[in-house]
């Protein structure tokens, strides 16, 4: 689990920047903030969906970042796309 500015920095910039590039797609996940992530495609061509991060915030900042891998049942629940084009 990453908590705190400098978990998720040294992750950002380690095991995490192999994600640059990617994009993400603004939801709502039952009040707070939250993110479709899509990584860039295997084959060079869009994006393809790499998580739900849901974000907690406590005193107006960001305390804790939960990534939701399970795409192909969460997606659809936020009516986020299966892919995004180039």
């Amino acid at each position: 689990m990453l908590k705190g500015s400098e978990d998720i920095s040294a992750w950002l910039l380690g095991r995490g920047s192999g994600y640059r590039g990617s994009r993400l797609v603004a939801v709502d996940a039952n009040g707070s903030p939250a993110f479709g992530q899509y990584r860039p495609s295997s084959t060079g061509d869009g994006h393809e969906p790499w998580a739900l991060q849901v974000i907690d915030l406590a005193d107006g900042r960001v305390a804790r970042i939960n990534a939701f891998l399970d795409t192909q049942r969460l997606f659809p629940l936020f009516e986020l796309p299966a892919r995004l084009e180039a």
